[in-house]
């Protein structure tokens, strides 16, 4: 009976604002975190969408994936300076890698999302040392950062 007495004292209408106040804060920051969530989800589909199935990026993710004497084409483009095109088609590649590096470095996408996307063609990159050094000397800073979390002990056996 002394807890019927304490709950009719307690309730008032000012109480009964703060209770309402306080779910709806609640609810609030619940509609705002699974909206972010969707919003997130729907712009890795957006990043995967570009490089997986445009068709901006296939031949450049062909000719390292599968290291076709391409591959070497571009190395000599990039130190003779020849090759332009399919060098101009790589750092279009790497600065799509770059853009991912920024969004991750802006806690836009987490490593985590960023793994279970990109991890396997971010890694092929650091299969080529002139590609690390590549990125390292023409200023992708973001990529580099993010393919020194990625694949650490091979980029260190690098410096």
């Amino acid at each position: 009976m002394n807890w019927i007495l304490l709950i009719k004292g307690w309730i008032t209408i000012e109480n009964l604002f703060y209770v309402v106040s306080v779910l709806g804060i609640i609810l609030t920051i619940c509609t705002y975190r699974r909206n972010s969530k969707l919003e997130r989800t729907k712009w890795l589909y957006s990043l995967y969408e570009k490089f997986y199935e445009q068709q901006q990026y296939k031949d450049i993710r062909r000719i390292i994936d599968y290291e076709t004497e391409e591959i070497e084409k571009i190395q000599k483009g990039i130190k003779e300076g020849n090759e332009v095109k399919l060098v101009e088609s790589l750092v279009d590649y790497l600065n799509f890698f770059e853009f991912i590096g920024s969004l991750w470095k802006m806690k836009q996408l987490s490593l985590d999302e960023i793994r279970m996307v990109f991890e396997y063609y971010i890694n092929r990159i650091a299969d080529f040392d002139f590609l690390v050094n590549f990125i390292r000397t023409q200023g992708f800073e973001n990529l580099n950062a993010l393919l020194s979390q990625l694949k650490p002990k091979k980029l260190r056996e690098l410096q």
